[in-house]
């Protein structure tokens, strides 16, 4: 029977009935698999949406006012229920071609919001009612619930497949051209010095949350309107600064905190952040968790390095946290301080870090493990594209390590001093590779941002639309471009790395003394910290060249990214 006979038949089948059990065969058997699972992501689906879960709510919010939120979940729940019902015991064709269609809609909203696509469970559903389409025994005569059976034959089943297919693949491809489509930013002319403002660098902190009360992250200027535009701000919280923490977070619940989105990105006015949370998982969005502070930390570290940056901070843990910074045009450098304990080699963000970085030519600088284990397999530190960065101690700190993460990239400072989460003016010493990494971000930060003052580039990040992938794109003179990718100052920072001498190591400090036999394999290139600016600036600026690296470095360390692309690719 054909499409067209299924949809002018007035068949309505409830497979709970006596006649479709006692009648029940194959063909109805995989009718009433695909039946049961549509429903059931119906009434799940409309369960989760009645009780206004928060992570639905940024679907609805991307196309109507905040205030409708409930009010639309709440309708769309009904319906999906209604709709899991109806599947059961009184499906027909509008039915069934609701349910195949409908998929469309929160995957396409989902892609709007997080750049995820969901398109397995969603392309399930739409193959589901094909199945159930295919497999429907029509209902002749509905006053007794009798049933005339097609033959269920193998082309029925090729037929169910390649339609399934077809769908999953024209899906595929819409939401592609949604994904490749330039999203509404404002461009920046790099070339104009008549804005009124600096050169600047963007970093983006991908981490648990932020306290943006704390003085650390105060400033007196304010974020002119095209940079905030280009970074995609939408929403502006004014926030207390008198009192103590919770007093100031209480002040600010009905006009900041309380309204946010995973939608929304805000900047906070008075302070050096604009702040995002895609992933929607905590009960207050941007604000750092009130158990752990780890983010705050982390961008303290990018500040101490470099104080002028702007911090697009991400609240997250997902590629989705990831994708919403490297999609960004203006944000420079995302650093990430997370993965799973001891670089068990198992997925992580490499997808979108690598998205960030070979797509979208910005720089990524990922934490290797607080334990010796190599970083090769680690997936924030490990993939190529990515710069690995383990711990070195200091003269100084509390000598915790002398290094961690063996084989990175480069190995920065391991203990520092940095502002908490929990009040508006206190420090706390805190040591790991999730402060070393942040902390090199903000000195690649201040390289680029250095440069760009020098050469007269006035926007920023790398955007192959927008700035050909350079992450400096300015003038000498009149005539002559000055241009850098993140490959150049990749490759400056590799240049500028340098081993720590072992006759200075104390035996009695209870760290791991820097071996004077291929020390690459403990911190690769070497150690970065504020001694590296300046060399690397003038090495990218052509005024003081760095000298190669010796023999026996450039071999280690080309091994060690050649397994890294063996692993990675």
């Amino acid at each position: 029977m054909s499409m067209k006979e299924v949809f002018n038949s007035n068949f309505k089948i409830n497979i709970l009935s006596i006649k479709w059990l006692k009648n029940i065969n194959f063909q109805r058997f995989i009718y009433s698999l695909a039946v049961i699972y549509l429903s059931w992501k119906f009434f799940s689906h409309g369960i989760r949406a009645l009780m206004v879960e928060e992570s639905f709510k940024p679907l609805v919010d991307v196309i109507l006012p905040t205030s409708f939120v409930p009010l639309v979940l709440i309708l769309v729940g009904v319906i999906d229920l209604s709709i899991a019902f109806l599947l059961i015991v009184r499906n027909q064709p509008v039915i069934l071609a609701y349910a195949g269609l409908y998929p469309l809609i929160p995957m396409t909203l989902k892609f709007f919001v997080t750049g995820d696509l969901g398109l397995f469970s969603k392309s399930l559903m739409i193959t589901c009612a094909s199945i159930a389409f295919l497999t429907v025994p029509v209902n002749f005569r509905i006053t007794d619930f009798e049933f005339k059976d097609r033959p269920y034959s193998t082309g029925t089943l090729v037929g169910v497949v390649a339609i399934s297919i077809l769908i999953t693949i024209a899906s595929t491809f819409v939401i592609y051209f949604l994904q490749n489509t330039d999203k509404n930013y404002t461009v920046i002319d790099s070339s104009d010095e008549n804005n009124n403002w600096r050169p600047f660098s963007v970093v983006a902190p991908i981490d648990t949350g932020i306290n943006v009360y704390h003085d650390h992250f105060r400033t007196n200027e304010t974020y002119p309107q095209e940079v905030l535009d280009g970074l995609g701000v939408n929403k502006w919280c004014n926030l207390t600064f008198e009192g103590s923490f919770s007093e100031r977070y209480e002040a600010d619940r009905d006009t900041c905190w309380d309204n946010l989105t995973t939608s929304d990105i805000v900047y906070f006015p008075g302070t050096k952040i604009i702040g995002t949370s895609p992933d929607g998982e905590t009960d207050i969005h941007i604000l750092d968790d009130p158990n752990d502070g780890h983010g705050t930390a982390v961008t303290g570290a990018v500040l101490d390095a470099n104080p002028d940056a702007i911090i697009f901070f991400v609240e997250g843990f997902t590629d989705a946290a990831v994708l919403a910074a490297a999609e960004q045009p203006l944000v420079d450098i995302i650093t990430t301080s997370f993965g799973p304990i001891g670089s068990v080699p198992v997925p992580g963000i490499e997808d979108a870090t690598k998205f960030a970085v070979v797509t979208k030519k910005k720089i990524h600088t990922g934490a290797s493990d607080n334990t010796p284990s190599p970083a090769i397999q680690d997936s924030t530190a490990g993939p190529p594209w990515s710069i690995g960065i383990s711990g070195y101690a200091e003269e100084g700190d509390d000598q915790k390590e002398t290094m961690s993460g063996s084989y990175p990239d480069v190995a920065a400072d391991w203990t520092q001093i940095l502002p908490n989460h929990d009040d508006t003016d206190g420090y706390h010493e805190t040591s790991g590779t999730s402060f070393a990494t942040p902390r090199t971000a903000g000195l690649l930060s201040k390289i680029i941002q250095t440069l760009r003052s020098e050469f007269n580039d006035f926007s920023a990040g790398a955007d192959p639309t927008f700035r050909n992938g350079l992450l400096v794109n300015g003038t000498i003179g009149e005539n002559q471009t000055f241009e850098l990718t993140n490959d150049d100052i990749r490759n400056a920072l590799n240049l500028s790395g340098w081993y720590p001498s072992f006759s200075t190591w104390d035996p009695t400090s209870g760290t791991t003394p820097m071996s004077p036999i291929l020390p690459c394999t403990q911190v690769g290139w070497g150690v970065v910290n504020e001694s590296n600016v300046i060399p690397m600036i003038e090495h990218l600026n052509e005024t003081n060249l760095i000298p190669d690296r010796p023999t026996d470095v450039v071999t280690c360390m080309n091994a060690n990214q050649q397994i890294r692309e063996a692993y990675w690719t």
